[in-house]
């Protein structure tokens, strides 16, 4: 079973860099939807043929990248979902704690837990299911942006501003992928990039992990990282370590969500 797995993922890799040769696709400078189609593309390499076929023939689901900002979409109807898409934790705190940080399990790291569920009933209904698929995709990609575990007192970085290349942003508008410079590339050669970096021993580390885990990783990088803002501002070494691990974030979504996948969706 491994190694027909490992022969899937070296295929789909070659098939993924050949295709890449010959599409261009254009989409929005920010990160936000375009960081979350990396993450489902990454994800495509590392689903097991048979869960990617029941994606496509169960949830008519043909990408993950295609449905990757569908919560996006929801929240702006559905308001109330909007503490979804983030964890605040209080200032001080190094750790998440669901019963301090999350009491209502209105926030990522619990829903995640509840839609793994729901995508795992066999008794829930097609609609419910595919929808808690919709939601994982996205809130996999939302949990490993490190803000997203960011201090509550300033809105994860929200609050706080800074003069970057003419513009005024927020923080957490840079971690959410205002600092990746794109070089003009399509989302799915800068997916590609990341993927083929990948080696099979970090895909095994990585999925050793809990989502609590992901969590904890993201306030570590909020902490040290991206709130780690010395006087001179965004400094060229602040900005490069910032691409670095927003790189290193995005790997890690995609190969943790097909994991996940794999395993609620094989034992169906």
């Amino acid at each position: 079973m491994a190694g027909n797995r490992k022969r899937f993922v070296v295929q789909f890799q070659i098939w993924l860099i050949i295709i890449l040769l010959v599409v261009s696709v254009q989409d929005s400078a920010a990160w936000g939807p375009q960081g979350h189609r990396v993450i489902g593309f990454i994800a495509e390499t590392h689903l097991q043929s048979e869960v990617k076929q029941l994606i496509l023939e169960k949830f008519n689901i043909n990408s993950l990248a295609d449905v990757a900002t569908w919560a996006d979409q929801a929240r702006k109807k559905r308001k109330e979902e909007n503490p979804w898409h983030y964890t605040n934790i209080e200032e001080g705190q190094g750790t998440y704690d669901a019963e301090r940080d999350c009491p209502s399990g209105a926030c990522v790291t619990e829903k995640i837990h509840e839609f793994s569920g729901i995508l795992g009933d066999r008794s829930a209904s097609l609609p419910q299911r595919k929808d808690a698929l919709k939601y994982l995709v996205h809130f996999v990609g939302d949990v490993h942006q490190p803000l997203h575990l960011g201090n509550k007192k300033d809105r994860g970085g929200g609050t706080l501003r800074f003069p970057y290349m003419g513009k005024v942003v927020s923080l957490h508008y840079l971690w959410d992928g205002g600092l990746i410079d794109w070089h003009g590339i399509s989302f799915l050669k800068y997916a590609a990039h990341l993927s083929v970096k990948v080696s099979e021993d970090e895909v095994s580390l990585w999925n050793r992990s809990t989502v609590s885990d992901w969590a904890n990783e993201s306030r570590s990088l909020a902490l040290e990282v991206a709130y780690n803002i010395d006087e001179e501002g965004l400094t060229k070494v602040y900005i490069e370590r910032g691409r670095e691990v927003i790189d290193l974030r995005l790997a890690q979504a995609g190969v943790r969500l097909a994991h996940l996948l794999n395993t609620i969706l094989t034992i169906m």
